[in-house]
């Protein structure tokens, strides 16, 4: 049998309620670990474009140009 090409892993940790959330609008999609690589993948083709909330609460959302 051969081995998967996908062999690392991307933690995250999720307040119980944004976990359950996810994983319940994630099953509209499959399994949540495959919208998970779908969305890594979109975000390095640059095909996902993240948009600031109106109160960031994060310094996630700064101008890299």
């Amino acid at each position: 049998m051969p081995t998967s090409p996908k062999s690392k892993f991307l933690s995250v940790r999720l307040t119980p309620s944004d976990h359950r959330a996810f994983f319940k609008k994630a099953e509209r999609y499959g399994k949540p670990s495959d919208l998970l690589r779908e969305i890594v993948d979109a975000f390095l083709d640059d095909r996902l474009i993240l948009k600031p909330p109106s109160n960031p609460k994060e310094s996630l959302y700064v101008n890299r140009k």
